[in-house]
């Protein structure tokens, strides 16, 4: 029997990912290749929590992540469909076929800087245009028709970039796990 991704609404998704322990899990399980065990997943969000190594974690604090995983975080990813999870062997993986989360929960800091590029490319048009209203050679001698279609272009190409990284940006393997 084939299990059906279930249709996760926006409401159910950001309350799935309102726990910072549940962004992490599902962070470092789309690092891994191979399903995990449980107590390495534990291992790993219980040093990221605690700013240290695995290696310098207490058992306390190992223990306090691994029982909130098993009980609770676990099974409501599972449940969402984001992940399976075997209580029994302890493996868990993030499923191929998961509903896409990062559209709720990226900063798209490639977008941020998209502002920075339509200025520079407004400030050297700028420049062009009052270079060639001044007369400076060789601008002088280009029609002003050529220079407007130059500025259009120039925010043509501009546009047809951003949206090009932006459908890119839809399909890459980034992952933003938010703050804590």
């Amino acid at each position: 029997m084939v299990e059906e991704e279930p249709e996760l609404s926006r409401d159910q998704m950001f309350d799935i990912l309102s726990s910072s322990r549940r962004r992490y899990t599902l962070y470092y399980l789309r690092q891994q290749k191979e399903p995990v065990q449980l107590t390495d997943l534990a291992e790993e969000l219980a040093a990221w929590e605690n700013d240290t190594t695995v290696e310098e974690l207490s058992s306390q604090a190992r223990k306090r992540v691994y029982v909130s995983l098993y009980q609770t975080h676990a099974p409501k990813l599972q449940e969402a469909g984001l992940i399976t999870y075997d209580a029994d062997t302890g493996e868990i993986a993030l499923r191929e076929d998961a509903p896409e989360v990062e559209p709720f929960i990226s900063n798209s800091d490639g977008d941020s800087k998209w502002y920075q590029y339509y200025g520079a490319v407004a400030l050297l048009n700028a420049i062009l245009l009052l270079a060639a209203i001044a007369g400076l050679p060789p601008l002088n001698a280009i029609s002003p028709l050529v220079i407007g279609l130059v500025v259009i272009s120039s925010f043509l190409v501009l546009s047809i970039a951003h949206a090009v990284t932006g459908r890119r940006g839809k399909n890459d393997n980034t992952f933003d796990i938010g703050e804590p």
